[in-house]
């Protein structure tokens, strides 16, 4: 087998996988998973020829990744599949994978991880998992030593002004972000999140702030092309206001100083919620052509109605779920939800929710 250049290598099409529980291989989604089988013979072909090729420069990824151990560990995931990759090639053992695992925030683990990979020498093998666990961005910034090239295309970490933007807003990101109901399932099926960060996210148990902190979290290492991907689901979702948040804010800058319908809600509309909670459970009539109205006129989805359609819930806990979704939605959508209150004779709702607002 002959082997390439660091350029040809880099240049050809990527095999991409989506790492799932066990050894089981998850492409797009789920149900697409059965009809890809018969071509995984053909990739792995694809892949080890890639890999075997890219073992013939371990010295030229080893001083690159020394000079980058400083930055390394804030862009590359350590969770999530690359550890039982490398396990896979070899490149770590189970003992130094439980004390990866041992460290307490994602920034530790990635830096234990790649103090163990320096000091064993297995840098190629740890080129190989990153590459098989679709963290291409990774390669590309050991490549350019931190130094964007053209080539790298959208394959390239987010830059320090998009990860401020995050930082800095994180609480109200936090608070505004809706997770469940579609995202999460639309990340995975364009192969954004693989299968075991589409089911951590997922946990029944966490509270719906702390879904978000997770996947802002893990969003703070995309790449800049899954950065993209991710704004254009959220606002497939009708959520323009959390994809402005992430992409447009400027430090000084208030998005509360601006009219526009595609923000999220002013402190003094979630505090008039927060304030009538009790009153608005026990008043407001979400069963009885509300959820029907807000869908037609695209407020919701259908996983949401689906969501705060279960048979099983009483009306004070269905009216609890959309008051907690109501917090988070835009002035758009705030404003159209007050019209269908309006138009399913709920007008005293209306006015109490309008009171705390300025559109």
């Amino acid at each position: 087998m002959s082997v390439l250049s660091i350029e040809e290598i880099f240049a050809r099409p990527q095999h991409r996988w989506c790492g799932g529980s066990g050894d089981s291989l998850f492409y797009q989604s789920r149900e697409t998973y059965m009809e890809e089988m018969h071509k995984e013979r053909e990739h792995r072909i694809a892949i080890i020829g890639d890999l075997l090729s890219l073992l013939h420069y371990s010295n030229y990824f080893v001083s690159k990744i020394k000079a980058q151990r400083g930055k390394l560990p804030e862009i590359m995931e350590a969770d999530f599949g690359l550890l039982r990759k490398l396990i896979s090639v070899g490149g770590l053992n189970l003992n130094e994978k439980e004390k990866i695992e041992a460290e307490a925030t994602r920034s530790g683990r990635s830096k234990r991880l790649l103090d163990l990979i320096l000091a064993n020498g297995k840098h190629h093998e740890f080129i190989a998992a990153l590459w098989d666990s679709g963290q291409i961005h990774v390669i590309n910034w050991i490549r350019g030593n931190g130094v964007y090239s053209p080539e790298y295309g959208s394959d390239w970490p987010l830059e320090d002004r998009e990860i401020k933007v995050i930082d800095r807003n994180f609480d109200k990101l936090s608070s505004n972000l809706v997770t469940a109901h579609g995202l999460l399932e639309k990340l995975f099926s364009n192969g954004i999140i693989n299968y075991e960060q589409m089911e951590f996210l997922k946990n029944e148990t966490k509270h719906s702030f702390k879904h978000s902190e997770d996947f802002l979290s893990i969003l703070r290492r995309f790449s800049r092309g899954y950065f993209s991907l991710t704004l254009e689901c959220l606002r497939e979702l009708n959520q323009d206001h959390v994809a402005r948040m992430m992409e447009e804010l400027e430090e000084g800058e208030d998005y509360n100083s601006d009219n526009g319908s595609d923000l999220p809600l002013e402190r003094e509309q979630i505090e008039v919620i927060d304030r009538k909670y009790d009153w608005l459970i026990h008043n407001i009539d979400v069963a009885h052509g509300l959820l029907d109205k807000l869908l037609s006129k695209n407020v919701i989805n259908f996983q949401m109605m689906e969501f705060l359609n279960i048979e099983t819930k009483t009306s004070f806990k269905r009216n609890e779920d959309f008051l907690g979704i109501l917090r988070r939605f835009s002035h758009n959508s705030f404003s159209l939800t007050v019209k269908c209150l309006r138009e399913s004779n709920q007008d005293h709702i209306a006015e109490l929710l309008e009171k705390g607002g300025r559109f």
